[in-house]
């Protein structure tokens, strides 16, 4: 069972990077520091009792959650995370809703890369790269799903672009859902 293990390190600006991956129970720790990150990356959250119990105590419940973090020193400068996908969630549902067909053998038992965010800071010193193939390592998951912006010149697609995702369709007038077959991984 997964629990906490360190992977790699690597400096960023004379600092050692740490990146690790957690079980849910190991995630929990980490609630502050996501936070914070999250906070930075996507915007504040209005009320962070409402997004500890709508989204990371609900996203760590489901089934083979795992949380990729990147600490510089004692400070979290990034993570990942996902789980497994199913029919019956919001997100599998409403991919399925919006562009049925062209998800249709995707969804269902997924691994549903869920988020990644690195703070401003840190960009571009390949923390995201890292994370982002530390939560995707070991998978038993043969294909993975994500939503992200529909942007090809955004640095989230590239990187997604380059670790071999591809566009399966639009989620919205500004977001694609992309797919990523991992038994080839």
């Amino acid at each position: 069972m997964l629990a906490a293990r360190l992977v790699r390190t690597g400096r960023h600006n004379g600092a050692m990077v740490h990146i690790a991956l957690h079980n849910s129970d190991a995630a929990a720790e980490h609630r502050e520091g996501v936070l914070h990150v999250w906070n930075e990356t996507f915007g504040r959250v209005g009320d962070a009792s409402v997004w500890q119990d709508t989204v990371w105590d609900r996203h760590r419940a489901r089934a083979d959650f795992r949380l990729a973090t990147a600490y510089d020193d004692d400070r979290l400068v990034g993570f990942s995370w996902g789980y497994t996908g199913q029919p019956g969630q919001y997100w599998s549902d409403f991919i399925l809703d919006k562009l049925g067909p062209a998800v249709q053998e995707w969804v269902g038992g997924h691994f549903e890369f869920v988020e990644l965010a690195v703070l401003p800071s840190v960009r571009g010193q390949g923390v995201g790269g890292r994370l982002h193939d530390l939560l995707l390592a070991g998978l038993p998951h043969k294909r993975a799903l994500l939503g992200t912006d529909d942007d090809a010149t955004s640095a989230a697609v590239r990187l997604y672009l380059s670790r071999g995702w591809r566009r399966l369709g639009k989620q919205s007038p500004t977001g694609q859902v992309m797919g990523k077959l991992l038994e080839d991984d």
